[in-house]
């Protein structure tokens, strides 16, 4: 499979708090992350913006009441899009 994102820069992290920054990405990759860690429990607030459309630098940030780890929604996020996408693939080739 191809390489999903690029490995994101932490900007900002603390127990709160985290900050990223993904080049080369845009909107699709923002809201598709930002709508599945806002499900999570503990996350008060998962948000994105692009630096410039030209640009394509993705920047999400996930805020926390402190009861988990920003860093762990992070992560369990990717997982939970990946398994999302996959499970969208696996559909589209049943239905050929």
């Amino acid at each position: 499979m191809a390489e999903i994102i690029k490995e994101p820069e932490i900007v900002v992290r603390t127990d709160k708090e985290l900050r990223v920054k993904i080049e080369g990405e845009s909107h699709t990759l923002g809201n598709l992350l930002t709508k599945l860690a806002y499900k999570k429990k503990g996350v008060e607030a998962a948000l994105y913006f692009i630096e410039h459309p030209l640009r394509q630098v993705l920047w999400i940030t996930i805020r926390t009441d402190g009861s988990v780890d920003p860093y762990k929604v992070f992560l369990e996020t990717i997982d939970d899009a990946i398994k999302y996408m996959n499970k969208f693939v696996e559909e589209l080739e049943e239905g050929k």
